[in-house]
């Protein structure tokens, strides 16, 4: 899978050349981005979330973002935000972030 970009803050998610999703990519202040308006197509295994979330999380790496940022609507996102090293932060916006490791 890889991402492209389409225009200033949307990406598609493709894998052989097909989209199999899209999502925003907001710039925050200073290095940091959230996330939204993730949407997938049904095809895609559950799985096959928690590698989505790996390839955007080495993209913002490669793009020098700080953090990302996330405001989950789920029980079942806070989980794969969890199990992706997000922390939440704020409990009443439920907003996770993730600390962008730079090696």
């Amino acid at each position: 899978m890889f991402i492209k970009k389409i225009e200033d803050e949307l990406y598609h998610i493709c894998k052989e050349n097909n989209q199999v999703g899209s999502f925003r990519l907001m710039e925050l202040q200073s290095g940091c981005g959230q996330i939204k308006e993730m949407r997938l197509v049904e095809q895609v295994a559950p799985v096959q979330i928690l590698a989505v979330f790996e390839l955007i999380q080495s993209y913002a790496q490669e793009q020098h973002f700080k953090e990302l940022h996330v405001v989950s609507h789920s029980t079942n996102l806070n989980r794969i935000l969890q199990h992706q090293q997000f922390v939440l932060e704020d409990v009443e916006k439920n907003l996770w972030i993730y600390k962008v490791n730079h090696k």
